[in-house]
């Protein structure tokens, strides 16, 4: 059994610690995604293997629990593709395309707490 504590707290530590890295870069510049989504898929791949099932697949896309992800499923709103497999219960996903998803979630916002800091010193 997986310690999922002990995992939430590396995913969070990665996708995180990655603003660590752009703050030593030109802000101007995106960061490139491939170095984070590689390092989410070796984790991802690491414990889970190359597919995530849905009872797995919820926690790392966010959802508050299985209800949660099952009516997001019946909208249509699940961010990465799902697929049956013949002869197997449930409903999976690739790791590779939810370690892009939380890539990109990640490269979303913004990079550093400067751009809050510099908005605090103007209205100061």
């Amino acid at each position: 059994m997986l310690n999922l504590s002990c995992f939430a707290d590396s995913v969070h530590q990665l996708l995180y610690g990655a603003s660590k890295i752009a703050t030593e870069r030109d802000m101007t510049q995106p960061e490139p995604i491939e170095p984070l989504v590689q390092e989410l898929q070796e984790i991802l791949t690491r414990l889970y293997g190359p597919l995530l099932a849905s009872r797995d697949l919820w926690k790392l896309l966010g959802f508050t629990n299985p209800a949660a992800y099952r009516q997001a499923r019946l909208r249509q709103r699940i961010p990465v593709v799902e697929f049956e497999i013949e002869g197997r219960r449930g409903r999976f996903a690739l790791t590779q395309d939810v370690a892009r998803w939380l890539a990109e979630q990640r490269l979303a916002i913004p990079q550093t707490n400067k751009d809050l800091e510099t908005s605090n010193d103007v209205t100061e």
